[in-house]
């Protein structure tokens, strides 16, 4: 690492030697760096230690398995990597501080403020694949919310997501990812025992619903608006989630925002570090009243606003967002939903033979979704049905995120993939 004395120290962990860099000794805040998947290691920081060591100690770290820190056939998980993190932190800094995660260092990040709370002072994450059940991020999943075949979902390179690329091989082979994580020998056959590869899937299957609400350090989350690896939408509700978050979104970036534009990175960055969060924002600006609005055979319709009642019939990729709805029909259609309140009365939304990807905002009703043949994928949504929250007519396929689901039947926190049918409701 340029501009950074070099230390190569044993770690209890893997029971190897890890690769630590300092730079900044002796100032009174200290930072900690923790990389993502890939041979440069502590390198993807390269281009911010010399305006970080100004203010911070600055240490930075070869996870094992990457840079210049011992590799094996381990299990290079979130939670064993907290462990090495906490064991350099206690040696280095012995005090508060901020806590920067990348990809998958950004679920190390996590993991490692849920659990040593008082050890963070703040908290920046960047870029964080995984986070929503691996049931949504799969190829033959994601292809059939697009509404296109899963040749052509390919074909448009989308698989490059990292969760997609990781977990969609398994997937065809019907193996459960912590089955192959757990044992060297399938570490070995299936995964090549290489370092990258165990990491990947050990990061976009790990389960973090239940450790987002211990993270009690402020949260800065940066996310490039050309991001193709991790989508935006995993942003959103990590900043929706966290007790104590802002989603900060760099427009020209893709996944490397602190590489690809710098610039606006330290800008984004070393406001949070001087400043913290800014303040709450005001009051919400009034939504436009539409009465009934209808979308019937057509491609990449927007609704956003009041409605009344809003019909989506045979429609392709249609959008609402921001708005609030009190009778929603989807028939026959793909819509993507974003901050909104829906329903209110009997049911909330009534989905046939559709593809709905919700994020954010509410549903509610007597029975907040009634489905037919349908596939729908929640994320930090609220579903609270009077009688169900969830219920279907004929089977459907449900993948939760997340969310909260008040009803007889579900009741907390829900994070899994659900087959409803007319005698399983939710």
């Amino acid at each position: 690492m340029p501009g950074m004395e070099a230390h190569r120290i044993e770690e209890p962990v893997f029971n190897g030697r890890v690769a630590v860099y300092e730079a900044g000794r002796g100032k009174a805040r200290a930072i900690l760096l923790v990389h993502g998947i890939g041979a440069d290691g502590a390198r993807d920081y390269r281009d911010h230690i010399n305006w970080l060591q100004e203010s911070f100690h600055v240490i930075a770290v070869d996870l094992p398995g990457f840079g210049q820190s011992d590799k094996s056939n381990s299990l290079y998980s979130p939670i064993n990597y907290v462990g090495v993190l906490k064991y350099i932190a206690d040696r280095f800094l012995g005090r508060p501080f901020v806590l920067v995660g990348y990809s998958m260092g950004a679920l190390v990040s996590l993991r490692y403020a849920a659990t040593y709370p008082r050890d963070v002072e703040r908290l920046v994450l960047i870029s964080a694949p995984g986070v929503l059940h691996r049931h949504a991020t799969t190829s033959r999943y994601l292809a059939s919310l697009m509404g296109v075949s899963q040749k052509e979902f390919e074909s448009l390179g989308w698989l490059s997501r990292l969760p997609g690329k990781i977990l969609t091989p398994l997937e065809r082979l019907n193996v459960d990812p912590q089955t192959v994580l757990s044992s060297p020998q399938l570490r070995e056959s299936v995964l090549g025992a290489d370092p990258a590869k165990i990491a990947g899937l050990a990061a976009v299957s790990d389960d973090l619903h239940g450790v987002l609400p211990d993270v009690r350090a402020e949260t800065l989350i940066i996310w490039g608006g050309r991001d193709t690896l991790a989508p935006l939408r995993t942003g959103k509700v990590l900043a929706r989630k966290l007790p104590r978050a802002q989603l900060l979104v760099i427009e020209d970036a893709a996944h490397e925002p602190m590489l690809e534009t710098p610039a606006s990175f330290r800008a984004g960055l070393e406001t949070f570090l001087e400043h913290g969060l800014p303040a709450a924002a005001g009051t919400a600006v009034p939504m436009t009243q539409h009465g009934e609005g209808s979308c019937r055979r057509e491609r990449q319709r927007e609704f956003e606003g009041e409605y009344d009642k809003l019909i989506i019939d045979g429609c392709q990729q249609a959008r609402i967002r921001n708005a609030r709805v009190r009778e929603l029909r989807i028939l026959e259609s793909t819509v993507t939903i974003d901050d909104s309140h829906l329903g209110g009365g009997k049911i909330g939304m009534v989905v046939r033979g559709s593809t709905v990807l919700m994020t954010g905002g509410r549903i509610e009703g007597d029975v907040a979704i009634s489905a037919y043949a349908s596939r729908l994928d929640l994320a930090a949504v609220d579903v609270e049905g009077r009688d169900a929250a969830i219920t279907a007519s004929k089977r459907s396929y449900v993948v939760i995120s997340l969310s909260r689901l008040r009803s007889p039947y579900t009741q907390g926190e829900v994070h899994g993939f659900y087959t409803v049918t007319e005698k399983n409701p939710r």
